[in-house]
């Protein structure tokens, strides 16, 4: 995740505290909704692997991608230590090449966790149309970010909750994030039909699931 990439050792640390610990429960909920022993997976934005490495205990072959080589360092000692080498493949690559990396179809399932919140609006738009080039025909999308909330009160009330966590974050890791909007209606847009939703009580974080059909 390219904020937190200026102090990548504290990079769980800041992702916690943004998503008020439900992190490890997200990825677990993400990897139990969207994957299944023998399928494979594209964790896109791996960071330090734990998503991949919620997967790879499911029996899944997953692909994780990450710009920055000082995240993928820290995902590849994760990896030996839960001893998933076999299981987990992780490439230094920007979401923004995935047209030049992958063939069609070559993925069951497709996942980000806290990434999209790093792309422009059109990055975004690219990406989720290269996630349904890559997917087999009913494979998954599986996303989960900070997201802006739907009405302007929860808005407000989620800026005065937020605000303290962005500051403390910034302390730790140099670097803050940016919320998504309208993410349901881009993944639609892209092709994707929406199966299920499950966002905050805020609205500000939500996880969404999709299917190509």
């Amino acid at each position: 995740m390219r904020v937190l990439e200026s102090a990548p050792r504290r990079y769980d640390l800041g992702i916690r505290l943004l998503s008020l610990g439900r992190i490890s429960r997200v990825h677990q909920e993400m990897a139990e909704r969207g994957t299944s022993e023998g399928s494979r997976a594209l964790d896109i934005g791996c960071g330090t692997g734990s998503l991949a490495i919620a997967c790879a205990r499911r029996g899944v072959q997953v692909t994780g991608i990450d710009i920055s080589p000082q995240m993928l360092d820290i995902a590849r000692r994760k990896v030996e230590q839960a001893e998933l080498a076999n299981s987990i493949t992780l490439l230094q690559m920007s979401a923004i090449e995935l047209d030049e990396r992958f063939e069609p179809q070559s993925f069951d399932t497709i996942m980000s966790s806290l990434t999209f919140s790093e792309l422009s609006d059109d990055e975004q738009r690219f990406v989720l149309r290269q996630c349904h080039r890559l997917l087999r025909n009913d494979g998954r999308l599986i996303i989960a970010d900070e997201t802006v909330p739907p009405s302007w009160p929860k808005r407000l009330l989620h800026l005065v909750v937020r605000l303290p966590l962005v500051v403390l974050t910034y302390v730790l890791t140099q670097a803050t994030t940016r919320a998504v909007a309208h993410l349901e209606s881009k993944i639609a847009d892209a092709g994707f039909e929406i199966e299920w939703v499950n966002a905050s009580l805020l609205g500000d974080f939500t996880i969404i699931g999709a299917i190509k059909r």
